[in-house]
């Protein structure tokens, strides 16, 4: 039977990550559904990091796109969430304007480990290859290694899983921003209180009907809106639009009742 390299043994410990992100109860307080995915992730960190201490690469290319294509992403989902679960705790003890702020001084922080790693940052995100061996191999004894483990680590490596970090969490940031904005300019805003499943169900509908910029809205930018204008995280949505496919009670319920509701009102004014 043929041994497993690296990079099959990474694609399962991948797959597995993604089923426990699927399979997350979207209406669980969002601090503990981060904390779950950081202890999950943590522990195939450390699955992968014991493969790694007994595998011999077969080649130079092999450990590059380890080091380089496997590996960071690996951290840079650990650290995403790390930083998410930081700002979540944050904001669920202050106001809008006090979360503006912290949002502001992150996003400066961001600004600051960009322009400190700016020549690297530019190296990895124009597709370079030419120092990868320098990079993104272990031959280079030279460096700190930010891991404490030098056979787990070549020390570039965790700097770009940092960038890819950054990256997602300046993404999160700016949403947040946009929400804060909202709550600071206009005072109170909506809160949708029905069932998260209902408002999937409606946003669906209304995508289906491609009534959203002509039609061509992305279905993402449909829920995020929606997720911004309610003050909500619909998490999972496309899992939650699989289980309405199937729910035995039927697929539209939540849509069936706007429109016996509307029917009745209707029906009042006679």
């Amino acid at each position: 039977m043929k041994a497993m390299n690296i990079i099959e043994f990474s694609e399962g410990l991948q797959a597995k990550i993604k089923q426990e992100l699927d399979t997350l109860n979207t209406d669980q307080d969002e601090i503990i559904k981060i904390g779950k995915v950081l202890t999950f992730i943590r522990g195939m960190i450390t699955e992968l990091k014991e493969f790694t201490r007994s595998y011999k690469f077969q080649s130079t290319s092999e450990e590059i796109q380890f080091f380089k294509e496997i590996k960071p992403v690996f951290m840079s989902q650990y650290f995403y969430y790390k930083k998410i679960f930081a700002i979540r705790l944050f904001d669920s003890f202050k106001d809008a304007k006090s979360k503006q702020a912290n949002y502001y001084d992150l996003l400066n922080r961001l600004e600051v480990y960009v322009k400190k790693n700016l020549e690297f940052y530019q190296y990895c995100m124009s597709g370079k290859t030419f120092m990868d061996a320098h990079y993104f191999t272990r031959q280079n004894t030279a460096h700190q290694s930010l891991d404490l483990d030098e056979n787990f680590s070549t020390g570039y490596d965790t700097r770009l899983a940092k960038i890819l970090t950054n990256e997602l969490v300046k993404k999160h940031i700016l949403t947040a921003l946009h929400k804060c904005h909202s709550e600071i300019s206009n005072g109170p805003i909506l809160t949708w209180t029905d069932s998260k499943a209902s408002l999937i169900e409606l946003i669906y509908a209304l995508h289906s009907a491609k009534v959203f910029n002509k039609g061509v809205a992305d279905i993402k930018l449909v829920a995020s809106t929606f997720e911004n204008l309610f003050n909500i995280s619909l998490g999972n949505y496309y899992r939650v639009i699989q289980e309405i496919r199937i729910r035995k009670s039927g697929q539209t319920n939540f849509l069936d009742q706007l429109k016996a509701k509307l029917q009745q009102r209707l029906n009042d004014y006679d």
